[in-house]
């Protein structure tokens, strides 16, 4: 499973179908992975916030048992053409980088993303979307 920002941020905040659903992940031992660009979109808040360093070891925290995907090239390119898509097409709407980066590395991982906010991704041709 690809987790998204929004999950993890859910998940923080104590959301109760966020806590359930990473209870049963980790009961049922299923992989996790979280993409380079989530971590970035996390720590915005080290920078934004007065509570910078508890902000740091909470998020280290939360991410300490999900290995970290870089950006890699393969990811990279898939990203391109993801967003590329989405700017081209008059019925699908912009995606973004950062939810184009989670859509290609789950796409490369072949792995559904874990979002509590499915409308970023169900555009995505061939991502599946899991809800908490």
């Amino acid at each position: 499973m690809i987790l998204d920002t929004d999950f993890l941020i859910a998940l923080d905040g104590g959301d109760p179908d966020a806590e359930d659903a990473a209870r049963d992940l980790e009961a049922r031992d299923v992989p996790i992975h979280v993409p380079t660009i989530v971590v970035q979109k996390l720590y915005v808040a080290v920078g934004l916030g007065a509570e910078g360093r508890e902000n740091a070891w909470k998020f280290e925290s939360l991410l300490a048992n999900s290995p970290v995907v870089p950006l890699d090239d393969r990811i990279a390119r898939r990203v391109g053409v993801i967003e590329g898509e989405h700017i081209a097409s008059d019925r699908l709407p912009d995606l973004g980088v950062a939810d184009a980066v989670v859509a290609a590395t789950a796409l490369q991982f072949n792995e559904p993303v874990v979002t509590n906010d499915v409308s970023d991704f169900e555009t995505v041709d061939g991502l599946d979307v899991v809800a908490p």
